[in-house]
């Protein structure tokens, strides 16, 4: 994909272009949906972050949990969300923290109970270290 993202517009005319792969993993051009959509997430939009979370959460052939999970952390940090890692319920794999925690929203719990406790704190530290490395801070 080319690097200027102003030829594409923004992430609303990314989900135009690309209207009946939105949601939709089989489809064939979803690959190149989630490149254009993960170009715009590395470029620092929160939104395109968090849609690429969701979008590579579905089952299909674009399920990605580990990189859909990290896409979640770096969105939603960036909408607010805390990230600090506070389970109240300690009764793993099921994780409840404050209100606020990304981990709460519904997609991102069913994550976290997919991938686990120990490949969650990982990705935790993969997405903080990416983001620490572009500047952006967050929850």
């Amino acid at each position: 994909m080319d690097d200027d993202l102003s030829l594409y517009g923004d992430v609303g005319d990314l989900y135009d272009k690309h209207a009946d792969a939105v949601g939709n993993p089989d489809h064939p051009d979803f690959p190149k949906f989630v490149d254009e959509l993960q170009a715009f997430a590395e470029a620092g939009h929160a939104d395109a972050a968090r849609a690429l979370g969701e979008e590579l959460s579905m089952p299909g052939l674009g399920h990605r949990p580990d990189e859909a999970y990290k896409w979640y952390y770096i969105g939603l940090s960036q909408e607010g969300y805390s990230v600090d890692w506070d389970d109240r319920n300690h009764r793993p794999p099921y994780y409840c923290g404050p209100d606020g925690d990304f981990r709460n929203e519904s997609i991102v719990s069913d994550l976290v109970v997919m991938l686990g406790w120990d490949r969650v704190r990982q990705l935790d530290q993969e997405a903080a270290q990416w983001m620490a490395e572009r500047g952006l801070s967050g929850g």
